[in-house]
């Protein structure tokens, strides 16, 4: 995927979905999550796309979840921020740990 602000859309009339998704910089199944959240069904068939359908959808595309890259699912925070990883979890447990047996003692 690129990372254009705004992409230029290739002079054709139909796309697919992929190349829909592309220039919209997300996922087929978050396109397909957004179609059910919002009640909508965009283009023919669920496969092919006007031009008129990916300019519209590049003028909403901020109401689309943010990426989530499907190898490591949910690892980015509302920030969009890396989450934590196990060691970071596990030390921050510790930490917990250690201060309720403080004061436990």
């Amino acid at each position: 995927m690129t990372n254009n602000a705004n992409p230029v859309i290739p002079a054709k009339r139909y796309f697919t979905l992929g190349e829909m998704c592309e220039l919209l910089q997300i996922s087929p199944t978050q396109f397909a999550r957004w179609q059910q959240e919002h009640g909508v069904a965009v283009g023919y068939g669920g496969e092919r796309y006007t031009r008129l359908d990916v300019v519209k959808l590049l003028q909403l595309k901020d109401t689309f979840a943010p990426f989530v890259d499907p190898f490591n699912q949910a690892a980015l925070d509302e920030q969009g921020e890396p989450a934590a990883d196990a060691q970071e979890v596990k030390a921050k447990l510790q930490a917990v740990l250690d201060d309720l047996q403080q004061t436990l003692a």
